[in-house]
C-alpha cells in the first residue's frame, strides 16, 4: 500500500518535544504576577477607570431541586489601605498572608492613590526578575499542607 505524500514534503517534519513542565520558581512568580495584574485592575477601576469583576463558576440550585452552573461575580480584596496622612500602603500578598520583603517590612508606601499603578508595575518587574524568589519560596514552605 502506497501512500501519497508530496504535500506533505514540503513540511519539515519532526518527533515531538516532551512538554517542559515548569520549575516551582517559574510557577510561583506566574501565580505572583497574575496577582499584581488583577490588583492593578482594581486599582485602576478605584481610580475611575473601567470597572473590573472578576467572574468565576459556582454551582446555584434553582426553585425546581435542579443543579446547574452558573456565572458569578468573584470577592476581590484590595491589597492596600489608605493611612490617616493621606499616604497610602500597599501590601503583597502570597496567599491571605502578607510577603515580607525584607526582615519586618511587608508594605509599599506610597504618596497617594494614583501612585499606585506605578509601583504595581515597578513591583511586577521584580518578580518576573527574580527579585522576590527567597521571599516567596519561604511563605511557600508555611503553606504547605500536613499530611497525617
Amino acid at each position: 500500500m502506497e501512500v501519497n505524500m508530496g504535500t506533505l514534503e514540503k513540511l519539515k517534519l519532526v518527533a515531538l518535544a516532551p512538554k517542559r513542565k515548569k520549575s516551582a520558581t517559574d510557577e510561583r512568580r506566574d501565580k505572583m504576577v497574575s496577582q499584581l495584574t488583577e490588583q492593578l485592575k482594581v486599582v485602576e477601576a478605584a481610580l475611575g477607570g473601567p470597572a473590573y469583576v472578576r467572574k468565576k463558576i459556582v454551582w446555584e440550585t434553582d426553585g425546581e431541586g435542579n443543579r446547574k452552573r452558573v456565572e458569578a461575580d468573584a470577592r476581590l480584596r484590595q491589597w492596600w489601605q489608605e493611612q490617616e496622612n493621606g499616604t497610602v500602603q500597599f501590601a503583597v500578598r502570597y496567599g491571605t498572608k502578607p510577603l515580607e520583603m525584607r526582615t519586618g517590612l511587608a508594605a509599599v508606601e506610597v504618596a497617594k492613590l494614583a501612585d499606585l499603578p506605578a509601583m504595581i508595575k515597578t513591583l511586577i518587574a521584580a518578580v518576573q526578575a527574580g527579585e522576590l524568589d527567597t521571599q516567596m519560596a519561604m511563605a511557600a514552605v508555611g503553606r504547605k499542607p500536613k499530611l497525617r
